[in-house]
This record gives structure tokens, sequence and C-alpha cells, in this order.
């Protein structure tokens, strides 16, 4: 219990300030100002999915984590549009759209930091150049804004 109370607190206040703003939007988006019961699961799963690669990290402790990788990114954006575009799960579509929201904070903090990706190149796959790194990262954006145009719709 002390672990989760130390993720939570460790979690930077404006983080989890702008991933649930992301939340709150595409629910008024969806929902209209008319919510029901299943938009109070979408805001638990959203609020769940900010610290799920917190919690992850915690119950595996695998270094490096598998979950801060390329390739976990991109399976993960396939489950995500799946659960997104044809589950009817409203947890889960709040919980896939936050964490895929936060593995791009992820990716965004590491780029301010050092100008690269390469820590998320690290199961078995060489580091692509830089500009290909920027192509990647702006295709995760890019993903990111069709799951979200998916789920207002």
């Amino acid at each position: 219990m002390n672990n989760i109370k130390q993720i939570i607190k460790s979690k930077p206040r404006w983080v989890v300030l702008l991933i649930f703003s992301y939340i709150l939007i595409l629910g008024v988006l969806k929902w209209r100002l008319s919510p029901d019961i299943s938009t109070v699961f979408y805001l638990f799963g959203g609020l769940f999915g900010v610290y799920f690669m917190d919690l992850a990290d915690l119950v595996f402790d695998i270094k490096p984590s598998p979950f801060r990788s390329i390739v976990f990114v991109v399976l993960f954006g396939i489950v995500s549009f799946f659960i997104v575009t044809s589950s009817g799960s409203m947890f889960a579509a709040g919980l896939v759209l936050s964490l895929y929201f936060t593995l791009l904070l992820l990716q965004a903090e590491e780029w301010q930091e050092y100008h690269n990706l390469n820590t998320w190149f690290t199961l078995g796959m060489s580091r692509p150049p830089i500009k290909a790194q920027r192509w990647i990262v702006l295709g995760i954006a890019l993903f990111l804004v069709l799951e979200t145009l998916l789920f207002i719709r």
C-alpha cells in the first residue's frame, strides 16, 4: 500500500492534470454533457491509466522496463485501437486512451532531455537515426489523434 501511495505522490501534478484534462475533454465531447453510468467507468479507467505504467513497473520490476520500449508502444497501439473502436467497455477505453497519452508524454520528456529516444529501442532493436525517431514519434502522436477522433465519433 505504501508503494501505491508513493507512486501517486511521485507523479508530477501537471502530468496528472494534463492527462485527466484530456480524458475529461474527450468525455464532454463524447457524451455532450449528458453523462450516464458508462461515463463514470470511462473516467475511472482514465484515472487508472495515468498510474498504470508506474504500477506495472513496480509489479514486474524488470530493468530496463519492457513497457517503455517502441515495441510495446507499437503493439499497444494495435490493441488500443481495437479497444477504442470495438470494445463496449468504457473503463477499458478510458484506460487505453490515458495510457497511450502517458506513453507519448514519456517520450516527449525523454526527447526534451536527451534529444533522442534511444532508450526506447532496447529490446533487440537497433536505434534508428534521430530523424527517423522524430517520424516515429510523429506517427505515434497521429495515431493517438486518430484514436481520439474515433472515440468521440
